[in-house]
């Protein structure tokens, strides 16, 4: 296998390069030319919104919703105690 079998279009893959004796992989690198490594975008930073909610509010909500899934874990577990007991004396 010689260099001049390779397509010049394509990728040369690491497993092709890793199979090559030394001289014939030193022509493969030397025929791929220097990398063109793509520019990378600008980022543009959006300006932030100013925060309208105070405090108060957002703690507010945050209870709000952690006491609500406390309730309907309670609400969870008394129901399933209550399936249990009343089979647990069904089969008494």
């Amino acid at each position: 296998m010689t260099v001049d079998h390779l397509a010049p279009y394509e990728a040369l893959s690491p497993e092709l390069v890793l199979v090559l004796s030394p001289a014939l992989r030193a022509q493969a690198v030397a025929r791929l030319g220097a990398p063109v490594w793509p520019v990378p975008r600008r980022r543009v930073a959006a300006p932030e919104a100013p925060v309208d909610d105070p405090f108060e509010r957002s703690l507010g909500e945050i209870v709000v919703a952690r006491v609500i899934q406390l309730g309907v874990i309670f609400v969870a577990v008394t129901a399933l105690t209550l399936a249990m007991s009343l089979a647990a004396h069904a089969f008494r």
